[in-house]
């Protein structure tokens, strides 16, 4: 028998943890499905002092892919929150099951299943309030006229419809967004970041012993505070000592500049976010209980 990998002890993993869900992390992705209400509380509690707009449907999409990087934050430290502990681990080390096959089943309940269960909760409960005869969900999900009206805007600025009526400025700057921002790019970037997430979280679920979402929340922002202080300064001193770089950046053509910004920066999303699926996995196969 393969002892690093087989399907019928990961099916049985995924079918524990999948049991698991209401009892370790149930209230907690419930909680985090229902926060779209806050926004549609807010909205009421502001429609009774002064007129406001109603809540448009890119807005709750906003909501929603919100809620679904939260649960992805929250499932490694609920769902396996006693992976990295030396008593209370013994359970998680115990289980019948390889450790790849037990890492492969975090990895799906972190990546897919439970921010899946929120975002479905999340579509029902737009589904719901827009069907109430009040309140600021007027419109369907599907209804994205402002994302339409973009998106027919950019057409007709690459097909040249009206470019006649637009000044240099703006011709500039949709020439610009046109050369670099693509649905293609935007999915791409969108689902390295949320990876990139996953993984970070992932990673302390097992480091941190307690309160592991809150720890890494806070020591990403001291590691990014004391980057800032670092950095600012000797940033400062090279753009106003260095007039290379301003050349560089007066010549420099914009398009290519952005694009080869963007590529950098899925490069660096890549990188980050293997290193820390990869250290996380080490981290557990080394673990001693």
């Amino acid at each position: 028998m393969n002892k690093t990998f087989n399907w019928s002890r990961f099916a049985n993993v995924v079918r524990k943890d999948f049991r698991n869900i209401w009892r370790n992390a149930g209230s907690t992705l419930l909680i985090i499905t229902l926060l779209p209400i806050a926004a549609w509380l807010l909205w009421w509690a502001l429609a009774g002092v002064n007129t406001v707009p109603p809540i448009a449907p890119e807005v709750r999409w906003g909501f929603i892919f919100g809620v679904v990087t939260l649960a992805a934050m929250v499932t490694p430290s609920r769902m396996y929150r006693t992976c990295n502990l030396q008593k209370e681990g013994i359970y998680f080390a115990m289980l019948p099951a390889s450790k790849l096959e037990k890492y492969l089943s975090m990895l799906l309940f972190s990546v897919v299943v439970c921010p899946l269960l929120c975002f479905c909760g999340s579509m029902v409960l737009d589904y719901f309030l827009t069907l109430l005869p009040f309140g600021p969900y007027n419109k369907w999900l599907w209804q994205t006229d402002y994302l339409a009206s973009a998106l027919d805007q950019m057409r007709l600025f690459q097909s040249g419809a009206y470019n006649a009526q637009l000044d240099n400025e703006n011709m500039n700057t949709l020439a610009l967004i046109a050369g670099t921002i693509t649905p293609g790019k935007v999915v791409l970037y969108a689902v390295l970041s949320y990876l990139s997430t996953v993984a970070l979280y992932l990673f302390t679920a097992t480091i941190f012993k307690k309160h592991k979402v809150l720890q890494t929340l806070l020591w990403c922002w001291l590691i990014s505070f004391v980057l800032n202080i670092v950095a600012t300064p000797i940033l400062g001193s090279v753009m106003l000592d260095g007039e290379w770089i301003r050349n560089l950046i007066s010549n420099a053509d914009p398009v290519k500049s952005m694009n080869t910004a963007y590529w950098v920066a899925v490069a660096w999303s890549f990188v980050w976010t293997t290193v820390l699926f990869w250290w996380a996995s080490y981290r557990l196969k080394h673990m001693k209980y």
